[in-house]
C-alpha cells in the first residue's frame, strides 16, 4: 500500500509539472487568442494589456511556484522519513539485541550463582577431602558436559613445586601410579606458574585422551584452572569436553572449583612457586 501511495505521489507530481509547462504557454499566447476571439481589441492593441497581464504572470508564477515547491518539499521529506524510519528502526533493532544480550546474560549468571550454591550445600555434607573434590569435578561434569576432569593439589617433591593427580572424573589411573608436573611444566605446569586459567580449543596430540565405550578421542577443548586460597595456589584442574565452552560455562568451572580452595590447603603453608 505504501509503494502505491507513492508512486502516485510521483504521477501527480509529474502531470502537476506539465500542467505548469501547459499554463505557462497558455499565458503566454492569451493576448493574442482574446484578440481573435472577442475582436474586441486588435493584435496590435494588445500590447496595451501588457501591465495587467504582466501582474497576471507574476501572480501565476507564485502561486504555480508555490505549490510546486510543496510538493517537492513533500517528496524530499517523505523520502527523509523513510530514511529516518530505517535508522530508527536499525536504532532500535540495535537497542533490543543489546536488551536481550544483557538479559540473557543476567539470567546466565543468575543460574550459575544458583547452581553454585546448590553444589556448595553438598560439599558441605562431605567431609572427606578427595571425595569432595570428585563429587566438586561430577557436578561440573554434568553441568558443562565434560567428558573427563581432574584435580591436582599443589605441594613440594625433592624441593620443587609441583602439582600431584588428587581426584578425578572418568580418569583411569592405577592406584600404583601417581602423576605429577612441575610448575611450568606441560600445560597444567604452566598454569600452576602463572596462575592464570587457560582454555585450550585446539589440544596437542597425545596430551590427554578420553576414553570411551568407541577408543580413545581426543577433546575438542580443555580448560585448565588455578585454585586459589588468598593469593596462593593449592591446586589445578583440567576439565576436557567434546564441544568448546562457552564463558558462562567457563565462569561456573572457576566457581565450582574455587570451592575446593579450603580443603586442597595443606595444614603447612601453600606451596608457592620459587
Amino acid at each position: 500500500m505504501k509503494v502505491i501511495y507513492k508512486n502516485l505521489v510521483v504521477v501527480l507530481s509529474l502531470l502537476f509539472t506539465l500542467s505548469l509547462i501547459g499554463l505557462a504557454y497558455y499565458l503566454y499566447i492569451f493576448p493574442e487568442r482574446l484578440a481573435n476571439m472577442t475582436h474586441v481589441i486588435s493584435l496590435d492593441e494588445t500590447a496595451r494589456l501588457a501591465p495587467v497581464m504582466k501582474e497576471l504572470y507574476v501572480f501565476s508564477a507564485i502561486s504555480l511556484g508555490l505549490g510546486f515547491a510543496a510538493i517537492l518539499f513533500s517528496l524530499f521529506s517523505r523520502n527523509g522519513d523513510s530514511e529516518s524510519n530505517v535508522v530508527y528502526i536499525e536504532k532500535f533493532k540495535d537497542k533490543k539485541e543489546q536488551a536481550d544480550k544483557t538479559s540473557d546474560a543476567n539470567s546466565e549468571k543468575e543460574e550459575t550463582d544458583t547452581d553454585v550454591i546448590a553444589i556448595k550445600d553438598k560439599l558441605k555434607l562431605e567431609k572427606d577431602t578427595k571425595k569432595k573434590a570428585e563429587l566438586a569435578l561430577s557436578e561440573i561434569a554434568n553441568k558443562v558436559e565434560a567428558s573427563q576432569a581432574s584435580v591436582y593439589r599443589a605441594g613440594k617433591e625433592d624441593g620443587k613445586n609441583v602439582i600431584t593427580l588428587f581426584a578425578s572424573y572418568a580418569f583411569v589411573l592405577p592406584e600404583s601410579q601417581t602423576l605429577s608436573y612441575e610448575f611450568g611444566e606441560g600445560l597444567a605446569g604452566q598454569v600452576a606458574k602463572e596462575k592464570k586459567m587457560i582454555v585450550v580449543d585446539d589440544v596437542p596430540e597425545g596430551y590427554i585422551n578420553i576414553l570411551s565405550g568407541l577408543g580413545e578421542s581426543k577433546p575438542a577443548s580443555l580448560a585448565i584452572c588455578p585454585i586459589m586460597k588468598d593469593e596462593a595456589l593449592v591446586g589445578v584442574a583440567e576439565i576436557a569436553s567434546f564441544k568448546e565452552f562457552t564463558k558462562a560455562q567457563e565462569i561456573f568451572i572457576q566457581k565450582v572449583l574455587q570451592l575446593l580452595s579450603d580443603a586442597l590447603q595443606p595444614k603447612k603453608e601453600t606451596a608457592k612457586e620459587e
